[in-house]
């Protein structure tokens, strides 16, 4: 698992569509898919953001990367807002945050936390 910046318009319908979030990525090891676990940074305390952490939609993580905690969501895309995989080497979407594989520990814990797939608007379960 990276960090991966993706372009907001390459997943998702988006109200700035060449603004970029920060995916915590990995490959599923059955389907063989790119799957983007989505995060947020938790630069000031936002009662929005703490009240999902509340109700277990946000789980606060620590990423060398950042000077301050992330908040990676309970849920992952698996694809472009087109239908088609994620190709991380999609140079005009997708850029590496840095090229360091985050700890298995950690790892296993954001993929056993997004365990629902982001379906338009909706999750698959």
């Amino acid at each position: 698992m990276r960090l991966f910046k993706i372009r907001n318009s390459y997943l998702y319908n988006s109200n700035n569509p060449y603004g970029n979030h920060v995916y915590a990525v990995y490959q599923d090891k059955k389907t063989k898919e790119n799957r983007a676990v989505a995060l947020t940074h938790l630069y000031v305390k936002d009662d929005k953001r703490f009240k999902q952490v509340k109700k277990g939609n946000i789980a606060i993580v620590k990423f060398k990367e950042f000077d301050v905690p992330s908040g990676v969501k309970n849920y992952y895309y698996a694809s472009t807002l087109n239908g088609q995989k994620i190709n991380l080497k999609n140079a005009s979407n997708v850029t590496a945050v840095s090229g360091r594989y985050l700890g298995k520990k950690q790892s296993k814990y954001i993929k056993q936390f997004a365990k629902h797939r982001y379906e338009k608007g909706s999750f698959k379960h």
